[in-house]
């Protein structure tokens, strides 16, 4: 079992509810909770990505990540944007990249397809953790980096990041994932070298390169 959570359900048709809120819901959770996690994560990607790379956003939301490496100069034909959610999908609108419909457990590519696949605050929200990061890892190309950000079970003693908890498992929109689980589970697939991303509260950011 990969999470401490109230049971698990689908959560699609709740992020299709909560699309044109979204961007307002997370800004408060990275500024209480996932906030440092998040800018260690982007750093890397910067520093990773190429004007060569071909990049995925896998449960990209509403678009708010692939739009900030697009202002530093990646191009959006270099970017591919999955999400499962439509309603998620449609607030991608303005961004010229490709865009597919698809979940994590069951990614609509071809083995070794990205040279580096980003997946932030999504893995949580699947049903199916370890086959979502068995399929991430699947479409990752061999040299490629794996990148991820996700809620993670660690203690907090700061109130705002405790009560920000609280409300996403009473909300079902994800589970609180433990960070050595989902290291074995990429280390159960082989091939890739696992790095820690340092930082503090619930949330865990790893990078791992396929050999």
């Amino acid at each position: 079992m990969m999470s401490i959570a109230l049971p698990h359900r689908d959560c699609v048709s709740l992020y299709d509810r909560l699309a044109p809120d979204y961007d307002r819901l997370h800004r408060r959770w990275l500024r209480y909770a996932g906030g440092e996690a998040q800018v260690a994560l982007e750093a890397a990607v910067r520093a990773l990505v190429t004007p060569e790379t071909e990049l995925l956003d896998a449960g990209c939301g509403t678009g708010a990540f692939a739009r900030a490496l697009i202002r530093d100069g990646v191009s959006p034909k270099q970017v591919t944007l999955l999400d499962p959610s439509d309603a998620m999908l449609a607030r991608c609108a303005d961004l010229q990249a490709r865009k597919v419909t698809g979940r994590l457990e069951a990614l609509p590519f071809v083995d070794d397809a990205f040279e580096l696949v980003t997946c932030a605050w999504a893995l949580e929200t699947a049903q199916d953790s370890k086959t979502a990061i068995r399929e991430l890892c699947r479409i990752v190309r061999p040299g490629g980096v794996l990148c991820l950000i996700f809620c993670a079970q660690a203690p907090t003693r700061a109130i705002g990041a405790w009560l920000l908890r609280q409300s996403i498992l009473l909300r079902g929109s994800g589970r609180f994932l433990s960070r050595d689980d989902v290291i074995d589970n990429i280390q159960g697939v082989g091939g890739f070298q696992i790095r820690t991303i340092p930082n503090r509260g619930p949330a865990a950011a790893l990078l791992a390169r396929r050999f």
